[in-house]
């Protein structure tokens, strides 16, 4: 079977995906809805095999559609290296799409990212957040070629290098004294990201551990809400030391120490194995690397 298409059609099928959605598609390319839907008709057509199922809420990838994604990305990426290999003495480009847990995203990556793009300032970087189990989830399914999540991780399509250690501390409101431990559970009100994030389930862990089982979850969508609420006394959480570092210094917050084997968490840099490695994410790599 002699296969015809452009490879623009890649790109739209891959923002469709992505979406869900025609429509979105073809809102964020910038095109007419009916061109998105006759390219992906024409497309379908020419490979002989339905892509998307679709429904009155959006499309879904069908199993052929599923391979279509991961072999799209394959070419797209291979694109991009051929292109940097015929033209050696153009600044290498493209974009590299990176995940983050929102709390690498405040304290590490903006020193990381700021020296990334002094190197190689043709890349674009495009950054999204979520819990762990989310960017994994974008890591997988070829919408992110990084994520940075924490360890342990354990997936056998899942390549790992560690970025970071963090010490993880119990925080509560400050206050000139200090309340005990016991005092502390006794709230019995955790502020959390929502389901899938490694920190929210670290913290229902101890809770069990010292039978101290939450009756309720606040759940919030930003960094900023939890530390906010967690300093106005609404309740207690569980973050890295190093992100509320100037509130413990402040007098905001009060930290507790967790038990040894709860304290110490790595987040790692995860990228799907087989996925094409371009110029682009072997120095994003090389950086990481020598961060250490």
């Amino acid at each position: 079977m002699e296969l015809k298409m452009d490879f623009d059609d890649i790109k739209v099928f891959r923002e469709v995906a992505s979406y869900r959605s025609m429509t979105k598609a073809a809102e964020n390319l910038g095109y007419a809805q009916s061109s998105v839907t006759t390219r992906i008709r024409k497309l379908e057509a020419n490979l002989n095999v339905n892509l998307f199922y679709r429904n009155a809420k959006g499309v879904h990838l069908t199993p052929a559609g599923k391979i279509f994604l991961e072999q799209g990305a394959k070419i797209t990426q291979l694109l991009d290296e051929l292109s940097f290999l015929l033209n050696p003495d153009e600044s290498m480009g493209g974009l590299l799409r990176i995940g983050s847990m929102e709390t690498t995203a405040a304290i590490h990556l903006p020193s990381l990212l700021k020296k990334y793009h002094s190197l190689y300032d043709k890349v674009e970087l495009s950054l999204q957040t979520g819990t762990t189990e989310y960017l994994i989830n974008q890591v997988l399914n070829y919408n992110l070629d990084f994520a940075f999540v924490a360890a342990p991780i354990n997936h056998p399509d899942i390549i790992e290098i560690e970025a970071f250690k963090e010490e993880m501390v119990l925080i509560a409101e400050g206050g000139q004294h200090p309340k005990s431990m016991e005092e502390i559970l006794k709230s019995r009100i955790i502020l959390v990201f929502r389901a899938g994030c490694s920190y929210r389930a670290l913290l229902e862990r101890y809770l069990l551990e010292n039978k101290s089982i939450s009756l309720k979850r606040f759940e919030f969508g930003s960094l900023e809400a939890i530390i906010g609420g967690v300093a106005s006394g609404i309740g207690i959480s569980l973050l890295p030391k190093s992100v509320i570092a100037e509130k413990l210094q402040s007098g905001a917050l009060t930290a507790y120490k967790l038990p040894a084997h709860l304290r110490n968490c790595t987040t790692m840099l995860i990228q799907r194995k087989n996925t094409v490695p371009t110029i682009a994410m072997a120095n994003f790599i090389d950086i990481i690397r020598n961060c250490h």
